[in-house]
């Protein structure tokens, strides 16, 4: 009996491979088997050809908004020079709040900024200073309330113009300036914000370079979800975020449930995706690397259970590892002002104490 089964399956197997050597010798699945080969291999290829190198000489910088300073609490201008000389980071993005430099209309006050680029200056650090209408920090547009309510689009244009040429010749003297930001993610759909148009934007930019056209002008995309080439090329370069753990209802996606979410991407993704769209990576900035939760409420009123979903100690040190290994050579830390809450509200000072050692 088994001797009879052995028999049938070897009569099976070989009428099985005559089949299967008929089929290939028809053209048609030649090609196809080809064609699939060359899918399942073509990944490979590109990962091979395309793969990120980490940077030799990382230059790690932080953002600093005094407006989240203000609304964890804290003395903005202490936490600030903490920054400068604790710290001692010398790479910051900071930002030209259009509503609190123009609360009134014609009314300029750049006072706030002024002495945040004038701190940095005295201290060799150079800016990355942003402007615009949709800045960084939520809700993401910050307007003077007097421009809301202006019912012309062209009006609004124009006064949006003035601010940005107004703000550049002020700000344009001091050296510390090294790049000029204008807009963050003007066509990434966040934010509490009117859509940024194109040709508003462009406008924006020509103002700058007018005005100050020895330095060079950023463009912010996502990292994870923008075009990327469309923005660089309204620019000199492009910046990016690079978040892994967030808390969003991806625009309604899932009947208006938010849910905490990880982004399917390895580190060497973003290195193929700026090849593949023809953008050189030393022209491609790191503006925002989360070290921060992301949750339903401020930071500071955070539950620990939601913070560590998105930003416990152990994320901290993965996500600066998987950043070092994206290839980048510029990153800019998103999270010192709640580094700084954590230190002095709440007894924890492991974020500010390990980017303090990261910076030195």
């Amino acid at each position: 009996m088994f001797f009879k089964r052995k028999l049938t399956l070897k009569k099976e197997s070989k009428k099985a491979s005559k089949l299967v050597k008929q089929l290939i010798s028809f053209k048609l699945v030649r090609i196809i088997l080809i064609a699939l080969l060359f899918i399942l291999l073509f990944p490979f290829v590109i990962f091979f050809i395309h793969r990120p190198k980490p940077a030799d000489n990382i230059r790690y910088g932080v953002n600093y908004s005094d407006k989240y300073a203000r609304d964890l609490g804290l003395d903005w201008k202490y936490v600030y020079i903490q920054i400068l000389d604790d710290l001692k980071a010398k790479n910051i993005r900071i930002v030209a709040y259009w509503d609190d430099i123009e609360k009134d209309k014609d009314k300029y006050d750049y006072s706030n900024i002024i002495w945040q680029i004038e701190e940095a200056q005295k201290r060799d650090v150079d800016i990355i200073l942003t402007l615009g209408r949709k800045v960084p920090r939520y809700p993401e547009c910050f307007e003077p309330d007097w421009w809301k309510e202006l019912d012309s689009k062209n009006t609004k244009e124009m006064e949006l113009l003035e601010y940005v040429r107004n703000t550049v010749e002020e700000l344009k003297k001091y050296e510390a300036v090294k790049i000029w930001q204008v807009e963050n993610e003007p066509f990434f759909p966040f934010g509490v914000c009117e859509k940024t148009d194109k040709d508003v934007l462009e406008n924006e930019i020509k103002i700058v370079r007018q005005y100050d056209p020895t330095r060079p002008i950023l463009v912010q995309d996502s990292g994870e979800g923008g075009f990327w080439y469309p923005t660089y090329a309204l620019g000199d370069y492009l910046g990016i975020s690079m978040y892994r753990k967030i808390w969003y209802d991806f625009w309604g996606l899932f009947m208006g449930n938010f849910i905490y979410f990880q982004y399917p991407l390895a580190h060497w993704t973003y290195k193929i995706k700026a090849d593949l769209v023809g953008i050189p990576m030393e022209y491609i900035i790191v503006t925002e690397l989360q070290a921060e939760p992301w949750g339903p409420v401020i930071n500071s009123l955070l539950p620990q259970k939601d913070k560590d979903m998105t930003m416990s100690r152990n994320d901290f040190i993965d996500t600066l590892n998987y950043a070092q290994k994206a290839g980048f050579d510029r990153m800019y830390f998103w999270g010192v002002e709640w580094w700084y809450w954590e230190k002095e509200m709440n007894n924890n000072s492991f974020f500010w104490n390990t980017s303090k050692a990261i910076f030195q």
